[in-house]
């Protein structure tokens, strides 16, 4: 675990015995609640930990929030987090303070759960009556976005468009709609948006729309005063505590329908009513949303409702696939190389001409974030110097039945799983992709598409002809 504070030695302290475990899946269901705590009855303990399986985490511990829960922030931002002195309510209304580690449980990029270890440090913490230590976080400074326009890593004339559109926006307080696959840098662009604006030293909230159930997501986004529900609290949605910065939503798509009607008013009135209350709080919030659905696509669907997508889409991003942005492949690649050069403590020099080639032929179903575990993962097996070859590229790549589809067509073989390609044939279907990308790009202007390539017109004429490409033009 990388550690971003230098005052975590009550880790080491804390874990060398645990007795709790938590674990959720991503609806924010408790499926293991395993309690060890000897201050507790082993009966008490078994009928505390049956009672919480099945159970949402906030009918639990009702007391928590988006940013004061553990699991919460692992399970919306994929990140581990670590808690010193966490107290939580539960529904009796008894108080527990805990020390806390938690990991998100990710398969395949996807989110599936969050697994929480925790030691009770209640008593410690109450002795001689004195009163418990807030918690302290380790995870990212509460309100804060993460990357500027400076981390945009691009040489796509599509992407350098995206960061002049950012530039020019930055500093309206109209609503931005970005759409982009999975993976694609969606909170990369959102996070630039923000750093350049004048909001840029007020709050910046992230929530994650498809990685909580309804119950949860409302209070989470709009407060709550104490008796709105069983266990309810005076509690600041993220709409107030944003208030004067930017929240963004992702995957806004997955947001339910009756929670969509209540984030209308709130752009209508410009202001937020908390569960419960009947005062509303005058807000000041630019709202970011992201979609992994096309925007032509979110209405036809029923996913979102009209009056609220012509609100949200005022400012609209479209972020292009990797497989688009051929020419940042490598780039992006050697930007990799670099970071985890640096956490790593490597010195590993470039990529081999054959890995070039055959990453150059992918698909890339999880754009820049699967790049990004490639990378890692070439960099985790190999030495601490040299190059990544083709036998450190991760096997599942080799199992993708399209990009090996992609790369038959393209090598005129017809059975890829019994043929090996040669280098010159690996780079031959690299540069048929590259002018293909660049006559799409073009329109298919060959002037263009040649002074895209940084090649002669009569060498891109001989290519197009080389490669059958000729029928588009």
């Amino acid at each position: 675990m990388k550690k971003k504070n230098k005052n975590l030695g009550w880790i080491n302290e804390s874990f060398n015995y645990i007795d709790s475990v938590t674990m959720i899946d991503k609806s924010g269901t408790i499926v293991v609640k395993k309690r060890f705590n000897p201050r507790f009855s082993d009966e008490q303990n078994r009928i505390d930990n049956q009672w919480a399986v099945g159970k949402n985490l906030l009918e639990v511990f009702p007391s928590l929030s988006h940013e004061d829960s553990s699991l919460i922030q692992a399970l919306t931002t994929g990140k581990i987090v670590c808690y010193e002195a966490q107290e939580v309510l539960n529904h009796e209304g008894g108080i527990s303070i805990t020390n806390n580690i938690t990991f998100p449980i990710v398969s395949r990029g996807e989110i599936l759960g969050a697994i929480e270890l925790s030691r009770d440090v209640t008593h410690r913490a109450g002795l001689n009556g004195m009163e418990a230590e807030k918690p302290e976080k380790t995870r990212e400074k509460k309100g804060k976005a993460k990357y500027t326009i400076d981390d945009i890593v691009t040489q796509s004339r599509k992407m350098i468009a995206i960061k002049e559109k950012i530039r020019k926006i930055a500093d309206s307080s109209s609503s931005v709609l970005i759409y982009g696959e999975t993976g694609t840098g969606k909170e990369l662009i959102v996070s630039a948006i923000h750093n350049a604006s004048e909001r840029k030293d007020k709050p910046f909230l992230a929530l994650n729309c498809a990685a909580l159930p309804e119950s949860i997501l409302e209070g989470l986004l709009f407060g709550s005063q104490k008796g709105a529900f069983t266990g309810a609290e005076n509690k600041k949605g993220m709409f107030e505590e944003a208030n004067g910065g930017t929240i963004y939503l992702d995957e806004i798509n997955s947001m339910p329908l009756t929670i969509q009607a209540k984030l209308l008013r709130v752009l209508q009135d410009k202001a937020v009513t908390p569960l419960g209350g009947s005062k509303p709080v005058d807000l000041d919030v630019r709202i970011i949303a992201s979609t992994n659905v096309p925007v032509r696509e979110l209405v036809k669907s029923g996913l979102m409702r009209k009056d609220i997508l012509y609100r949200i889409n005022t400012i609209n991003i479209e972020i292009p696939p990797l497989r688009e942005r051929l020419e940042d492949i490598i780039l992006l690649a050697y930007h990799f190389i670099d970071k985890y050069n640096e956490e790593f403590g490597k010195n590993v020099k470039g990529i081999s001409k054959e890995a070039v080639a055959f990453l150059m032929t992918q698909h890339w179903h999880g754009n820049v974030r699967e790049l990004e575990h490639v990378i890692e993962s070439a960099m985790n097996i190999m030495g601490d110097s040299g190059e990544i070859g083709l036998e450190q590229i991760p096997v599942h790549l080799n199992d993708d039945f399209e990009g090996q589809e992609s790369l038959t067509e393209d090598l005129g073989n017809s059975n890829y799983s019994e043929y090996t390609p040669s280098l010159t044939e690996s780079l031959e279907a690299y540069e048929k992709k590259l002018v293909n990308a660049a006559l799409v790009e073009s329109h298919y202007n060959v002037s263009l598409a040649a002074e895209l390539l940084k090649i002669p017109r009569t060498s891109l004429n001989y290519k197009i002809k080389k490669y059958g490409l000729e029928k588009h033009i």
